[in-house]
């Protein structure tokens, strides 16, 4: 009886120590929240960085987990490689391409919100359509985006920010 209070007591130590060894003091956690933040804000002014696309939710219908798709912006050119579901208008005979294109970026524009995110707003002309990219990036990564077409509804995307 001894021997099991005293190994119980030593596995509690030991799980105690190592918590305490996780934790992150206020000012670690400030200054990692200061590099992602200057991390996102590189990339954004920069205009070269990359979001996985992580759950698509159309206008119509469920939301769905995807993998594989992307947008990557750089040098004021965009290579979108989204799935589409919903209502679509006056579109090629076949559907087209979708939101699978590569396109220079003919307007940007850079917004800060109050809660430290910042938007980027991103006009697109392809030979199909015209597009409005609204993307929402936040301090932690995760971002929101919103694909606003002329002949299509609108679709909402979530995933994540990385700096390429």
């Amino acid at each position: 009886m001894k021997r099991a209070t005293f190994i119980s007591l030593i596995i509690g130590v030991l799980l105690l120590q190592g918590c305490s060894i996780l934790t992150e003091s206020r000012a670690e956690r400030e200054a990692r929240i200061e590099r992602e933040t200057q991390m996102i804000l590189d990339g954004i002014n920069s205009g070269d960085f990359k979001i996985d696309i992580e759950r698509m939710m159309p206008l119509r219908g469920s939301s769905r987990h995807v993998n594989g798709f992307s947008i990557k912006v750089k040098d004021g050119h965009i290579v979108s490689n989204l799935p589409y579901f919903g209502r679509a208008w006056d579109l090629p005979y076949g559907g087209g391409h979708g939101l699978t294109f590569e396109a220079d970026i003919e307007d940007t524009a850079v917004f800060t919100g109050d809660d430290g995110s910042y938007t980027v707003r991103m006009l697109i002309k392809t030979d199909e359509d015209t597009h409005v990219y609204t993307l929402q990036i936040y301090v932690d990564g995760n971002s929101y985006l919103l694909v606003q077409s002329k002949n299509r509804e609108p679709i909402n995307y979530v995933g994540s920010f990385s700096f390429r």
